[in-house]
């Protein structure tokens, strides 16, 4: 390949980077933010909160907007004025990533317990639905939230900005911290989460095909005594937990389709930092860094859609609350 016709190459690729940057950004910070704000709004719900499940993805609804607004804006204000910010204020790039990669490592790990929530409440034992309690997911949800931010504490003394030599400007400062770092991502924020939701959304799907397949099918409730509740009340608590099964489900496929990209990516940057590359292949690889980040944003950015166009019980909440705010402030 000529020199010309590879500095085309180059140039193209660059602007599509750049392009990718600037609208798929925005459009994900934007719809996403909003997604969210009006997930907490309808979860928030006196007839949602209460179950256990719902809390798992309100407080990830939280986690996913903090992602939004600690990621992206960084990224805007690096097409918009040609400088970022994470570049050049050592600050601001370790609590940037201090608190991304918390709000991640939580949302993942809520994303696990309600997996945990359905795949108990689908159970036939009695003492497994049991344990999907409101009580409890509170006490997990305080322990994953701690655990998240201490083990990103160390990223605030192993990453810094104006890194010489790697992928990304706001990067780890060492070898060994970027080795560490990319371990420690990758396992506890997307490879063991996505195989722990992996496996009990299976276990779930089985064990409710083989409620189906009784002869007398057993009623996913969170009430222990089945026998006072009528039958239109049994078929309403079936219908919101096989709804929230269904939304929980398809957030997790999505969420682990667009995590693992960037986890494998980021270890392939790292152990070939040292090796040399052509300016074709470092725009190639720019290229696929912007690519998979902005794919990591968009499994944040898009649980409200994912609710509203597979959720029963949460479209149908959603529409009463649109209902009554038009009713409200109708002149």
């Amino acid at each position: 390949m000529s020199n010309t016709t590879t500095d085309l190459t180059i140039n193209l690729i660059n602007n599509i980077s750049s392009q990718l940057n600037h609208y798929m950004t925005l459009i994900i910070f934007l719809f996403g933010s909003i997604g969210n704000l009006l997930n907490i709004i309808v979860l928030s719900q006196p007839t949602l909160r209460m179950n256990p499940c719902v809390l798992y993805f309100l407080i990830s609804s939280i986690s996913s907007l903090g992602i939004l607004l600690v990621g992206l804006p960084s990224r805007l204000i690096a097409v918009w004025t040609l400088m970022d910010p994470t570049s050049t204020s050592s600050w601001f790039c370790k609590l940037r990533i201090f608190f991304l990669y918390s709000f991640r490592t939580t949302t993942s790990w809520l994303l696990v317990c309600a997996t945990i929530d359905r795949w108990f409440l689908s159970h036939r034992k009695i003492h497994r639905r049991r344990l999907s309690s409101y009580k409890t997911a509170r006490k997990i949800i305080c322990i994953i939230c701690g655990s998240s931010f201490i083990l990103w504490f160390e990223s605030i003394f192993c990453y810094d900005a104006n890194v010489a030599n790697a992928p990304l400007q706001c990067y780890g400062k060492s070898s060994s911290c970027r080795i560490f770092n990319d371990i420690v991502y990758a396992s506890s924020t997307v490879s063991i989460p996505s195989i722990l939701m992996l496996i009990f959304g299976f276990l779930t799907i089985h064990n409710i095909n083989r409620s189906l397949q009784a002869v007398q099918p057993v009623m996913i409730t969170i009430v222990s005594d089945v026998s006072r509740i009528s039958r239109n009340q049994r078929r309403g608590i079936r219908r919101s937990e096989s709804s929230l099964t269904r939304m929980h489900l398809l957030q997790v496929f999505l969420l682990t389709l667009c995590s693992i990209p960037q986890a494998l990516h980021q270890f392939y940057l790292t152990f070939t930092m040292d090796i040399y590359k052509s300016p074709l292949r470092i725009a190639i690889e720019n290229f696929i860094v912007s690519f998979n980040f902005s794919l990591t944003y968009v499994g944040n950015g898009i649980t409200f859609y994912i609710y509203t166009l597979n959720g029963t019980i949460f479209r149908e909440t959603f529409t009463q609350l649109l209902h009554t705010f038009i009713r409200k402030f109708k002149f």
